[in-house]
């Protein structure tokens, strides 16, 4: 009879630069097993979490319990352990996921599951998922962010600055690192210099181009070749060389009553002011 059934599903992908990954079955071919025979042996590895299923087959009157175990590197105790009671229920499958809190990898000593009481175990399947961070330790590959700084760290802690050695692989990298930054800076000067040039280049062209247009203006077989080029655009006789139908055109002056007359009213204010100005003028002396 399956008593419970834990829905459990391991992560398939990881968004960050941990990497998530699942031992084989540690108890494929005992009840006892050995941890450093299933962790990977990366550096800052953890244990996030374990998985058991197994099957129990006993009395139903009787008692029993199963129980999961590591023990601690390094001290007294356990580093991990769980228990199932199955007093007075009869035997079944159990499948369960138990995440723990983050505990590094190498502190899981042996590992065992075991029956107390009564009952027996088969179809035993034991399972740790783990994490770790590939550049917990930048050294260990170039490509994590921090290996060159780690890499300097590591030169001045050994004096490999001051005192070279090129058997030291280190050392080696060390160098390939600088040989490398240089050509790259040198490259992107060339690259500057470059783009520079050409902007100087093309600088020239243009002021040689405004000074031949100048000298070419100021060539007077240049001005008439220009000017005939102008007349050959298009020709202004077409618009000055216009027959209008007809002949010519002359005045025609209609007036009413025929005749034009003097204007008393303005030969008046003529003389008015004739007088005022010779008042004007007496006043000195002319």
């Amino acid at each position: 009879m399956l008593l419970v059934l834990v829905v459990f599903c391991w992560p398939y992908s990881c968004f960050s630069e941990n990497i998530y990954g699942n031992t084989e079955n540690a108890a494929s071919k005992a009840h006892t097993w050995a941890m450093n025979n299933l962790l990977p042996g990366q550096t800052g590895l953890t244990v996030e979490g374990i998985f058991h299923r197994y099957t129990l087959t006993k009395d139903a009157t009787k008692d029993s319990t199963v129980s999961i175990t590591n023990k601690k590197i390094g001290g007294d105790g356990y580093i991990y352990e769980y228990t199932d009671d199955w007093n007075k229920i009869p035997g079944g499958t159990k499948v369960t996921y138990d995440p723990v809190p983050s505990t590094l990898g190498n502190l899981f000593g042996d590992g065992e599951i075991k029956v107390t009481g009564n009952g027996s175990l088969s179809d035993v399947t034991i399972l740790y998922h783990y994490k770790f961070d590939p550049c917990h330790t930048p050294l260990t590959d170039p490509s994590c962010p921090d290996f060159k700084d780690a890499l300097y760290q590591y030169l001045l802690d050994n004096n490999l600055l001051n005192s070279p050695n090129v058997e030291d692989p280190f050392y080696n990298k060390w160098v390939q690192i600088q040989l490398e930054e240089q050509a790259e800076a040198e490259e992107q000067e060339a690259l500057e210099a470059q783009e520079e040039e050409e902007s100087e280049e093309l600088t020239v062209e243009e002021i040689l181009s405004v000074a031949g247009a100048a000298e070419k203006i100021a060539d007077p077989m240049q001005q008439l070749n220009m000017m005939k080029q102008i007349a050959s655009i298009g020709k202004l006789e077409l618009y000055y060389n216009v027959v209008i139908d007809g002949g010519v055109y002359k005045d025609n002056l209609t007036l009413e009553g025929g005749t034009i007359e003097d204007n008393v009213k303005g030969l008046r204010n003529f003389t008015q002011d004739n007088v005022h100005k010779s008042i004007v003028r007496s006043q000195y002396g002319d």
